[in-house]
């Protein structure tokens, strides 16, 4: 019996074709995530563990000798089984040199699909892809985890606090500063845990305008409002059995807040026009940079949807507070991006490392990234101090600026020129050019 489940990505357009390989696979013991397309692949691929990649060649848009060159180049170590109905001897010679070991001509019999998967497994072994790498417990030291980079205990702690949640449906709220990586670890969240073959739908509220978000969230029947010539499903809808990623909470009007609250207390949604209810089965996420506690104290979102959201609090933590993930971060971006770019032997000088590091990053992760972009483009073979931006050249304070009373700068003044003064008060009221009396009264308040 086996012991482990291997993880089998089926990539094809003909759903037909990707349910017959998902009853054999799941009858053989195997765990299946379903792609109909190759940008739906490489989404899954980027989040999950995949022990084998099994693609049709004949696709629309990106077809599937592209997304085996991709797999080979970023995910080196998943062995490729091929299947098709379009056999010929030059697409068999193509796909075996872009990385695929195994050819499978449609139609093919239980047998002949158990016999090539097995061989591929067993060629695989016990090697894992460093580049998706999973730890075990807090107290390992983690390089990436589902697109997460970091070694810092704050990057340790978040990714426990992933495991600790991935598997079940309890609504996560997740806080933090802009381009820490909410979406990244709502991503993680669903791709990671026991619901990853279902759908993910993330939905930025920021960016759909208030009069149409109810009707996005949650669908509407024909002839609901001006322009509803047919019965369309939501957000809500198309993410049931998966997670629904609510980026931008805060900005949810609160006629949508008082549907959300529905949804989150009922499990079930209304269409827009629709007095009928459906029974959904979902995870929400939802994610802001705003303090919601705050608005909900003022009332710029309700309360009881706040405290329905926040039932697991997750922080994302800013990049100053884990500086020492920046080397890493650093690496990871010039690997991306380099190939990207075409440069895939691309390095950086340790100056201007040094130079990077000394940076508070208030852009935090998505700075970084974007700098490390720019930096690719505009440089040689090698990133000198040069090629870094001049605003990064000069340090910056590495917290937030903090605004402070003019009682406390004053004090705090006075403390400083009296410590550099080995206390003398005379001297002290010199240089603060106040009498000793004056600076005595200062000093009893």
């Amino acid at each position: 019996m086996k012991l482990k489940k291997e993880n089998i990505l089926i990539v094809d357009d003909n759903y037909d074709m990707l349910e017959l390989l998902h009853r054999n696979l799941k009858a053989q013991n195997f765990h299946t995530y379903k792609a109909s397309s190759v940008t739906e692949a490489i989404e899954i691929l980027k989040f999950s563990t995949i022990d084998l990649l099994i693609t049709d060649l004949q696709m629309p848009a990106i077809n599937g000798m592209e997304l085996i060159k991709y797999v080979q180049e970023h995910f080196p170590s998943i062995p490729k089984l091929v299947v098709t109905g379009f056999p010929s001897v030059d697409s068999a010679v193509e796909a075996v040199k872009s990385g695929a070991l195994d050819y499978l001509a449609k139609p093919f019999t239980n047998d002949e699909l158990k016999s090539a998967v097995q061989k591929l497994i067993d060629s695989k072994g016990n090697s894992k892809n460093s580049s998706e790498e999973l730890i075990d417990s807090a107290s390992h030291k983690i390089t990436e985890y589902a697109g997460i980079v970091g070694q810092s205990q704050q990057i340790v702690q978040l990714v426990d606090l992933i495991q600790r949640v991935k598997d079940n449906r309890a609504t996560i709220l997740i806080q933090g500063e802009s381009g820490t990586g909410k979406e990244l670890v709502a991503r993680a969240i669903h791709y990671k845990g026991a619901f990853a073959a279902q759908p993910f739908i993330a939905v930025n509220c920021g960016a759909i305008p208030e009069n149409l978000m109810e009707s996005e969230l949650f669908g509407y029947v024909k002839g609901a409002f001006t322009g509803a010539n047919e019965t369309r499903g939501g957000f809500f809808q198309a993410a049931v059995g998966g997670t629904i990623f609510l980026d931008e909470i805060g900005t949810a009007p609160l006629s949508v807040q008082t549907r959300l609250l529905r949804v989150l207390q009922e499990k079930e949604v209304s269409m827009i026009g629709s007095q009928k209810t459906q029974k959904i089965d979902l995870r929400i996420i939802a994610a802001t940079n705003s303090d919601l506690y705050d608005m909900s104290i003022n009332g710029s979102f309700r309360e009881d949807l706040y405290y329905r959201l926040n039932v697991v609090n997750i922080e994302t933590p800013p990049l100053r507070n884990r500086m020492s993930d920046i080397k890493l971060l650093i690496v990871t971006f010039l690997k991306k991006y380099g190939l990207e770019y075409n440069k895939p032997k691309i390095t950086i000088s340790d100056k201007a490392v040094s130079v990077l590091t000394r940076h508070s990053w208030p852009g935090n992760v998505r700075e970084l990234e974007n700098v490390i972009q720019r930096m690719i483009i505009m440089s040689g073979d090698q990133i000198e101090v040069a090629d870094v931006p001049e605003y990064l050249k000069y340090p910056m304070p590495s917290e937030k600026e903090e605004f402070k009373s003019l009682k406390d700068i004053e004090k705090a003044h006075i403390l400083k020129v009296l410590s550099a003064v080995d206390n003398n008060k005379t001297r002290a009221a010199e240089i603060l050019q106040i009498d000793r009396k004056t600076l005595r009264q200062k000093l009893e308040k």
